[in-house]
């Protein structure tokens, strides 16, 4: 049975290494989930570099940055009284308060493998998992019930309008768990399904393998809508059950009208997998997130990008290499180039790179560093920043929590040195 780790093991391909995140809204490796907070104030994003970055609507700035999780982030949700919940590759899901913060107020255990998606509805948060099983979850105690019955990974989780958990898995079904009955299989597909969304008429929306949409409606009836012949991985509804959207590895993005099911929109992401879908509370917007690490806002209205002129990074550091700021790009999501000033806090994910060539490893004060990089017995040069990216992190700093990657073209290395020796000098 085709179920959904091909699609993983094809996302970390894709997924690269850190980008520059105050001027284009990245993270360093391929973004996994998105959630809107219910007031539209905030948006999170979650992906394989680990972290939990937190955006205002524009995505102009991260408000927010936590590395809390140690492995991919894999599922978020927006919290109905605010805040947000994440789940990860081994099955911890954590709960961020309203405010924002660098570590979860409560964490949630229980699965044996990834969390694959959450839902939340008020006072419960429903979390689908690879180890089979899904969980209802009081949130004033965090107490859960047990939701035992699909035939391998359980893959999407929602609220139907009623209240009543519903979920979708590998083995191809659509479930329903109602409290105190027996669970009702809703439909049988006969192909993996890999996410699911709620509509607000009672319907239900499920995404397959096999690059079509079909939705179930409180009746029974079953409308296939077509999204291409690549998988579909994601899919999400706006609150007024108006819009519905879809994306997959193909990277195109569909939108639907609803109830006619008509195409509304093809959204470009550049041929770049989309993995991550959200829109605004209001369906004005929809957020996407992919293997390219960006995340990009586009208008519903007219089915255009809201950044199309933002300014790459590259284009601005006057009187730097220029082709070495390109490749930096790829770091800036973790790393910023200056230290912060005196009071401040540095919301990026990694340690800052001021005066980094001569910098002993592992020196920056309140950090908190690997193991390996806390014995310090090493300093920062050119030649171990390339031996660095030459051989991946993994190898040359092991317990490092530094996103594998490797740079194999010479001439981006030796840009990528000239230009940290320009950027980051005292």
């Amino acid at each position: 049975m085709f179920g959904l780790r091909p699609l993983v093991a094809l996302l970390l391909a894709l997924a690269t290494f850190p980008a520059h995140a105050q001027e284009v809204p990245l993270h360093g490796a391929a973004v996994r989930a998105l959630a809107v907070s219910t007031d539209g104030a905030r948006l999170a994003s979650g992906g394989f570099d680990q972290a939990v970055i937190v955006w205002p609507p524009d995505l102009s700035q991260p408000l927010q940055v936590s590395r809390w999780h140690q492995v991919a982030v894999q599922a978020l949700v927006a919290l109905p009284g605010g805040g947000f919940a994440s789940g990860d590759a081994e099955g911890r899901i954590a709960l961020w308060p309203a405010g924002g913060a660098i570590a979860p107020e409560r964490v949630l255990l229980g699965h044996q493998s990834a969390i694959a998606a959450l839902a939340a509805r008020e006072g419960l948060l429903l979390s689908a998992a690879w180890d089979g099983t899904a969980r209802l979850w009081r949130l004033v105690d965090g107490s859960a019930r047990l939701l035992e019955g699909h035939a391998g990974q359980v893959t999407g989780a929602a609220f139907r309008s009623d209240g009543i958990p519903a979920t979708v898995g590998a083995d191809g079904t659509l479930r329903a768990w109602p409290e105190g009955a027996p669970p009702l299989t809703l439909a049988e597909f006969g192909l993996p399904q890999t996410a699911l969304a709620a509509l607000p008429d009672g319907g239900l929306a499920s995404a397959g393998v096999d690059g079509s949409l079909r939705l179930l409606a409180p009746d029974g009836t079953l409308t296939r809508l077509e999204g291409g012949h690549l998988p579909l991985a994601v899919v999400a509804a706006s609150a007024d059950g108006a819009l519905l959207a879809a994306a997959g590895p193909s990277g195109e993005v569909s939108v639907w009208a609803l109830p006619e099911g008509q195409l509304r929109h093809s959204l470009s992401s550049d041929g770049q997998a989309v993995w991550a879908l959200g829109f605004s509370p209001d369906g004005s917007r929809l957020y996407t997130g992919g293997a390219d690490r960006r995340l990009r806002a586009f208008d519903m209205r007219r089915g255009t990008s809201l950044d199309a002129g933002r300014a790459s990074p590259a284009e601005r550091p006057a009187g730097f290499d220029l082709a070495g700021a390109r490749v930096f790009r790829a770091c800036g999501a973790c790393h910023s180039l200056t230290a912060p000033a005196a009071g401040q806090t540095d919301l990026k994910a990694g340690p800052h790179l001021a005066g980094l060539f001569g910098r002993r490893m592992g020196s920056i004060e309140g950090y908190p560093y690997s193991e390996r990089l806390r014995r310090g017995d090493r300093v920062w040069t050119p030649e171990a920043v390339a031996e660095l990216f030459t051989h991946g992190p993994d190898v040359v700093l092991p317990g490092t929590r530094m996103p594998v990657q490797v740079l194999d073209n010479p001439d981006e290395m030796a840009a990528l040195l000239r230009f940290l020796q320009q950027a980051t000098r005292p």
